[in-house]
């Protein structure tokens, strides 16, 4: 239960930080741009929240990753597809948009693990 608090406060300092952004684009008159900004809120509200997902001790880590990618698939996912960022007129434009997903996870969590391995090195040495 504390992970999941820890989760809840990441992901709502985050959303905060770009509730101020559209607030200022609301102020400039750029809705798009308010649109835009509480889209990423959104997203960096799930990302906070999750990321307590690798915390979880007595989970294995290949565990770990099915539970992360499974979730990112049920919040992230829904908000880049209906966000409008990429277009999707077509069963065709929905698997593009859904290999482009699962692509960009694969690098990032890739990178993400290889900074964390390099720090780790550094760290003890």
């Amino acid at each position: 239960m504390m992970l999941l608090k820890i989760g809840f406060v990441r992901g709502v300092k985050w959303f905060a930080l770009f509730g101020l952004l559209a607030t200022y684009q609301w102020w400039s008159g750029n809705m798009e741009g308010v649109h835009n900004m509480l889209v990423y809120g959104g997203m960096a509200f799930f990302l906070g929240l999750t990321s307590v997902i690798y915390e979880v001790k007595r989970w294995s880590f290949p565990k770990q990753i099915l539970i992360h990618w499974t979730t990112m698939h049920v919040t992230i996912l829904p908000l880049v597809i209906f966000s409008g960022f990429l277009p999707v007129t077509s069963l065709h434009d929905a698997l593009l948009v859904y290999l482009k997903f699962n692509v960009s996870g694969l690098i990032l969590f890739t990178l993400s693990r290889t900074l964390l391995k390099v720090r780790r090195q550094v760290k003890s040495s």
